[in-house]
């Protein structure tokens, strides 16, 4: 195609173009009559040149100029042009009637040659700019369009991507088939949207982009796009819902390239992923953040590779005794660059990449060196240590954990993993077989922030558990919202029904200990008990003997 391009204004004159190259074909035409006058006629070869312009003309002005050029040039080189000047011989009338039909046949065939080629350029130009399956424009020929809206003009012209969610189990569950034939109707569906108010184009599997040249007509495209979101779709007589998001960039207040404004736009839509909202408009903010989450993670990366990363211990207590129960490991951080940096801001991001995997590794094994080390000095504590769902996909994590406690000789009773509930929702099947072959050789499982989801009680049933973590959010209001209380007293007497330890996560008043210890909450941790403490000083403290509950409100 870029050798098309370079040719096209030659495929495809226009304007100036055309009229120079018919100058030119003038010009040619005179050149040649003079060449074969000048060499005495038409007896000699010279005569040949003549072509030239005649199959020049089919191939710029089609099948009408090359019959026209080539009728011209037999009338010119017929009657009025003798055989030889010098001997004075005209040319018998077959001879100049049928070079006539010659030269008027080739421009035909010249024309008719031009006019294929044309046709073939075109759709191999259609092609390049076209969607293939929705017939609608794709980023190349949007980028023409673009251009074309923009030329010489900075009126704002608005770039909208939609996207559609959950596309890939959508081809698990009906495949390539049937999917394409769902994007088909959603194709079909955003051109309604759109009228004739803009272009609409296919970016990729899942997303289109709309361009809209005037902000007079974004306000009705987003009514009927929030009309349109609503739509279910029939696939094998099943009802199917495909939810869109939309996310809107402007040209040139946002930025002057379209790949950039389409960036954009595409990072407003992974903001409507968190906040649940369908249109969102980008602005400067965003960016920011999101160039932020790119640095974040190659710093975490660097932090990772050169141990830079430092795990805490924070103490977990008996309720009734104030006596350790263990430990949990929790990750701590001082970027260089970046400074403190809080687990709630980097640990979401590296469960978004594969880098969630070699980091629960590395905490895997820190913990349990820890573990080791405490073992060595008499003190045999446990430690518990977080898991992502994505861990659990990677059967390489599982070896490891399990490979450390032999390696160390770790009783498997010592060490527990803990699970989001929040986390596990679209995970549960992936989830029991890998949780049943740890609880299989002895680890002890762990749902944390339990009572946060939307199936918790499912959870008791199906996952093979040992303790259940009740969520901060309900702990730290049991002592003024009645509601809280109902609910922590309840998942505590149905957790011992299914015999169940419970752990109360966030303690950090008097109050809520004693109403816990009370309800029979087995353990709990927060700042009541103690902060986070580094490997040496929690050593410290376990060798000196401060394991109760007086002694940890003190550090």
């Amino acid at each position: 195609m870029h050798f098309l391009e370079i040719l096209k204004p030659l495929i495809f004159p226009e304007g100036k173009i055309k009229y120079l190259l018919g100058s030119l074909i003038i010009a040619l035409v005179i050149l040649g009559y003079i060449v074969v006058e000048t060499t005495d006629g038409t007896r000699f070869a010279y005569l040949h040149i003549l072509y030239i312009p005649i199959i020049l003309a089919g191939l710029i002005f089609s099948v009408q100029g090359g019959m026209m050029t080539g009728f011209v040039l037999g009338i010119m080189i017929g009657p009025f042009m003798p055989t030889s000047y010098i001997y004075d011989v005209s040319q018998p009338f077959s001879s100049w009637a049928f070079r006539l039909a010659i030269f008027t046949l080739v421009g035909a065939l010249a024309g008719s040659g031009s006019s294929l080629f044309r046709a073939y350029v075109k759709e191999l130009e259609l092609k390049h700019i076209t969607d293939p399956l929705t017939e609608l424009p794709n980023l190349y020929g949007l980028t023409q369009i673009f251009l074309k809206f923009c030329k010489n003009t900075n009126k704002p012209v608005i770039v909208m991507v939609a996207e559609l969610y959950r596309i890939e189990e959508i081809i698990r569950a009906f495949g390539e088939e049937e999917t394409n034939t769902i994007i088909k109707q959603v194709a079909e569906n955003l051109q309604k949207v759109t009228y004739d108010e803009g272009i609409l184009g296919r970016l990729q599997a899942h997303r289109f982009i709309l361009l809209i040249p005037e902000e007079k007509y974004l306000e009705g495209i987003l009514k009927r796009c929030e009309s349109f979101a609503e739509t279910t779709y029939q696939v094998n007589d099943i009802p199917l819902f495909v939810e869109m998001r939309f996310g809107i960039s402007r040209y040139p207040s946002d930025d002057r390239n379209l790949s950039q404004l389409i960036r954009k736009a595409l990072i407003a839509i992974n903001v409507t992923h968190y906040q649940a909202q369908r249109i969102t408009y980008f602005n400067q903010q965003m960016s920011d953040s999101s160039e932020y989450n790119v640095l974040l993670l190659h710093q975490l990366k660097a932090a990772l590779e050169r141990k830079l990363l430092i795990l805490e211990y924070q103490p977990k207590v008996y309720l009734k005794t104030g006596k350790i129960m263990g430990f949990e490991a929790l990750i701590r951080w001082v970027d260089p660059l970046l400074g403190p940096m809080n687990p709630v801001d980097f640990i979401p991001l590296a469960e978004e990449t594969l880098l969630i995997n070699p980091l629960t590794k590395w905490v895997l094994e820190t913990a349990i060196l820890q573990i080791h080390h405490w073992h060595k000095e008499g003190i045999l504590v446990p430690v518990s240590v977080n898991f992502s769902v994505k861990n659990f996909h990677d059967a390489s994590v599982i070896e490891t954990l399990i490979d450390l406690l032999k390696k160390y000789q770790i009783p498997p009773e010592c060490f527990e993993v803990e699970i989001t509930e929040t986390s596990v929702a679209s995970n549960i099947s992936t989830l029991i077989d890998a949780l049943r072959s740890l609880r299989e050789v002895g680890i002890r499982i762990a749902i944390d922030d339990f009572g946060t989801g939307q199936s918790s009680q499912q959870y008791l049933l199906d996952f093979p558990l040992n303790v259940v973590k009740i969520d901060k959010v309900f702990i730290q209001s049991i002592c003024h919202n009645s509601a809280a209380a109902a609910i922590v007293k309840n998942i505590i007497i149905l957790a011992h029904e299914l015999n169940l330890e419970v752990f109360a996560e966030g303690i950090e008043t008097h109050s809520q200990y004693d109403l816990l210890t009370k309800w029979g909450c087995d353990g709990g941790q927060g700042y009541l008990m103690g902060r986070s403490l580094q490997g040496e000083v929690a050593t410290s403290w376990l060798k000196n003997g401060l394991n109760a509950l007086p002694n940890l409100k003190t550090i």
